[in-house]
């Protein structure tokens, strides 16, 4: 039987699902094939190369860096910490496995999702990728919320040339999996409320895909809260939800 892991984007809020993922790296669960989105694809790199006892390690000890726990460069939230501690990392793993991410390409002022699998990439065009998976538009304005400002500076041509955050067209890279013919499915996600879209519910048994969603409703600044305290909350809140989960593979 094989498993996916699936993991959604969701930013600072990924210190959740990195403490799911330690609680299924604690029962013993191991994966087939991961796919994952911006925060996703990070953490998601962690558990191909086998490191995730570095992974609790990275989001207990994160600090705040930049106002308001972020940088801004060339109109995106600055990412290179975070792909320079993949940098640091020693690819544990015995054996290769399909690894899929996903980012956005601008042309014209169009987007366009790419899905590659970084197991089929050399190791610094699959840290690129992670990069551009991961690297969230972002040009502060007091007029207009963060995604119409996005759609403004879009139209305009300010991001043609730019791969950026999956997560804009495609937030649940779940498909990869389904075409790899994964018998069951984990999919963690940041949304208390989500659900499967109803054409994977046709695919799938529901028993076959599980959900593991976080009890907190999170605030919409939520996502940009990469803050010691916060983290480190709701990392341990997933390690507790995991735990106290009979997960039958």
């Amino acid at each position: 039987m094989k498993t996916g892991l699936c993991l959604a984007g969701g930013g600072a809020k990924g210190a959740f699902q990195a403490g799911v993922i330690y609680g299924l790296y604690e029962k013993g669960i191991k994966f087939d094939a991961i796919a994952g989105t911006s925060i996703g694809a990070i953490n998601g790199y962690y558990i191909y190369t086998e490191n995730v006892n570095k992974l609790k390690e990275m989001w207990i000890n994160i600090q705040k860096i930049g106002e308001n726990g972020v940088k801004i460069v060339d109109n995106t939230v600055d990412n290179s910490l975070a792909i320079d501690e993949l940098r640091g990392l020693i690819n544990n793993s015995s054996y290769s496995k399909p690894c899929y991410i996903n980012y956005v390409e601008v042309k014209n002022s169009q987007l366009e999702e790419k899905i590659v699998d970084i197991s089929e990439l050399s190791y610094e065009d699959a840290l690129l990728s992670i990069k551009y998976s991961s690297l969230l538009p972002f040009r502060p304005s007091k007029e207009l919320k963060p995604f119409e400002q996005f759609g403004k500076d879009l139209i305009e041509g300010l991001y043609d040339g730019y791969k950026l955050d999956g997560g804009i067209l495609n937030n649940v890279l779940i498909k990869p999996l389904i075409e790899a013919k994964m018998d069951k499915i984990i999919v963690i996600t940041m949304k208390h409320d989500y659900e499967l879209p109803e054409d994977i519910k046709n695919i799938y048994k529901e028993e076959d895909i599980i959900i593991i969603r976080p009890n907190t409703i999170f605030e919409k600044n939520a996502t940009l809260r990469f803050e010691g305290e916060f983290c480190k909350k709701i990392f341990n809140e997933g390690y507790e939800i995991v735990k106290n989960m009979d997960i039958n593979l």
